[in-house]
């Protein structure tokens, strides 16, 4: 025999099930299908690569090493075939993407590669419309807990990140030194907050403080991210900053103890656009992408590892 993709398949399936029933399953084949093909391929290679065990199976040192190959090739295949895919379609239609001008987007934008055409909009109505009737492929959103987002039939969406929001304090703010600050102790400071618009995001961080027992003073509209950050240094204020990213002096970023203040971020595309065929790879890139950044943010990655990763990737 030779070996094939779908025994490379096989071998690393039992290996991330640790059961040949499970991996039957995930396989849809039967277990004895399985057992059958596992040994024909142990005794092509002269060798083990699984043990029993009480629940399952474990690999060998030697379906250890196997498995770590294949899963390489195996990933190889999925680029060359995706890299091929493209350059096949290159001569049609860029793909069209907008959407809110986060971290994603930039990521998306390079995972798409060179045919795609992008602007940055945050308005939820105006994307939706836009994928609605066509004239957009794919879109990066946002959503805040109170205002879902809503798609028709045509469209597709996927959860990318349930970003926290953190807060931006003054450097001689009383937390400006601690890992973390209450909601609850921010409410005698004065607030800048961006323009309110369709997205939720303003009434969302209202909700949130008189759960905490404050009226948010807000001192402040600014939508310009170097306003708001002169204005935190400058004036005393507070205002909300997304986690990514880097501080600029004079500015201390703080998650908020018990993460009350939140944004999902939504990858939405029309599912008869060429595009759709690529979600999970592209969702993979930006992912992959995303977590670099986690770790170049010295206050996020530290959320992050402290029990954050599983609330911003939780479904």
């Amino acid at each position: 025999m030779r070996l094939e993709v779908r025994h490379l398949e096989l071998v690393v399936a039992i290996a991330d099930c640790g059961s040949l029933r499970k991996a039957a399953a995930r396989l849809h084949l039967t277990q004895p299908a399985v057992t059958t093909q596992l040994k024909r391929i142990e005794d092509h290679l002269g060798g083990a690569l699984f043990i029993r065990v009480a629940d399952g199976v474990r690999t060998t040192p030697t379906g250890a090493d196997f498995v770590q190959e294949a899963r390489s090739m195996l990933s190889q295949l999925h680029t060359l075939e995706r890299v091929t895919r493209r350059n096949a379609d290159s001569s049609g239609a860029p793909t069209r993407l907008a959407g809110i001008p986060a971290y994603h987007f930039g990521l998306l934008v390079s995972a798409l590669g060179e045919n795609v055409t992008s602007r940055t909009i945050k308005e939820t109505g105006t994307l939706t419309a836009l994928l609605t009737t066509g004239e957009l492929d794919v879109a990066v959103m946002r959503q805040f807990p109170g205002t879902p987002l809503s798609f028709p039939p045509n469209v597709g969406h996927r959860l990318l990140t349930r970003e926290p929001l953190f807060v931006g304090v003054p450097m001689h703010h009383p937390y400006a030194g601690e890992d973390e600050v209450p909601l609850s102790a921010l409410a005698g400071d004065k607030w800048v907050m961006p323009e309110p618009d369709d997205s939720g995001m303003n009434a969302h961080f209202a909700r949130q403080c008189a759960a905490a027992g404050f009226d948010q003073r807000i001192a402040h509209f600014s939508s310009e991210p170097h306003v708001a950050m002169t204005l935190i240094r400058e004036s005393g204020a507070v205002c909300p900053l997304y986690p990514v990213g880097g501080t600029p002096p004079g500015v201390a970023r703080l998650p908020v103890a018990g993460n009350p203040l939140v944004r999902e971020v939504v990858l939405a595309w029309r599912t008869d656009a060429p595009v759709a065929a690529e979600i999970d790879d592209l969702c993979d890139l930006v992912a992959a992408g995303y977590l670099k950044l986690v770790e170049e943010s010295e206050a996020y990655a530290r959320w992050w590892h402290d029990g954050g990763e599983a609330f911003a990737l939780s479904p």
